[in-house]
């Protein structure tokens, strides 16, 4: 091969890479595991949109596991086995109302795959989840009800521009208010998660998380939205770092109707979050119909126009 024609692949191939902000075509497909079968919510509504948009963005394999339900018997429990260690990340839709009827065996197979560099999404009510397993507080940062109490842990605050554990300690642990269309704030504009999102997006009418406690260790706050009933910002999307492993803890996605998890600013979290929380590195562009701060973006994951970066400022 002359080098004329190694220099005009080398060309050819620099521009393929620029002239499209998609994820590659050819990179290998992440390995997610959602998990569902108990929820305060209608998880047999919420766990299919949100399979759909990780498929639709084109960077997933989705694998979904169903637990049984809390009032399920104790074979059904022991024959639950999700297998973590086959997968990247596991995407949780599943909220047991405090109390972990997880096997021991199944709770450290999970401790262990987060410990060793596992990822984990915990959506909306999954935070609501297993008050009495130490560990899964610790991964999900901060977490609300099923329990949680003043002496549950911290709250994250914003002082003098910066994010922080705050005591807190009298107060709700856990509330939120009636369903309204929220402004959600970048927090953290050069993260891979938020790089390039507006300063701040219109998100879909949902009830909106607040006073959420926890053990707020190695938590990094991403995004916020401002709370009618605390009257400070909440945090929103957070990541926290639990050894080696890595959880993106997205609090919206609440379902009523399909609007919140159809907003494509969630289906963006959504997908941009599941990728960093696997590999540490986002390569899903920004949606062309991602909200602007004046209005809101509904669409179904399938009609999302993946890899096309959007206008809004």
């Amino acid at each position: 091969m002359s080098k004329r024609i190694v220099i005009l692949s080398v060309v050819l191939v620099a521009v393929s890479f620029t002239a499209s902000d998609a994820a590659p075509k050819d990179a290998a497909k992440i390995k997610v595991l959602i998990i569902d079968g108990q929820n305060n919510h209608n998880w047999k509504k919420m766990t299919p949109p949100m399979k759909a948009t990780l498929e639709a963005c084109g960077r997933f394999t989705v694998d979904v596991s169903t637990l049984p339900s809390n009032g399920g018997k104790k074979e059904e429990w022991d024959a639950w086995d999700p297998q973590f260690a086959k997968y990247d990340v596991i995407v949780s839709n599943y909220n047991d109302g405090g109390k972990c009827r997880w096997p021991e065996k199944r709770k450290k197979e999970f401790e262990k795959f987060m410990a060793e560099g596992g990822g984990f999404v915990p959506v909306h009510a999954a935070d609501n989840s297993s008050n009495d397993w130490p560990a899964y507080n610790e991964i999900i940062g901060v977490g609300g009800w099923g329990g949680r109490n003043p002496k549950s842990g911290f709250l994250m605050r914003k002082k003098d521009g910066k994010w922080a554990p705050d005591p807190a300690p009298k107060g709700r642990s856990g509330s939120h208010g009636g369903g309204w269309e929220f402004p959600v704030k970048t927090e953290a504009p050069d993260h891979p998660i938020m790089k390039g999102m507006p300063p701040v997006w219109k998100h879909a009418r949902e009830e909106m998380y607040n006073s959420m406690r926890g053990p707020c260790k190695n938590l990094t706050v991403l995004a916020s939205a401002p709370s009618k009933q605390t009257k400070v910002d909440e945090p929103q999307v957070m990541i926290i770092k639990y050894k080696k492993g890595t959880t993106c803890h997205i609090t919206l996605g609440h379902v009523g109707g399909l609007e919140p998890i159809q907003c494509v600013g969630f289906q963006t979290l959504l997908a941009r979050g599941t990728e960093f929380a696997a590999t540490g590195k986002v390569t899903i562009p920004i949606p062309a119909e991602f909200p602007t701060k004046d209005k809101v973006s509904v669409v179904p994951a399938d009609k999302v126009t993946w890899g096309k970066k959007t206008a809004a400022k």
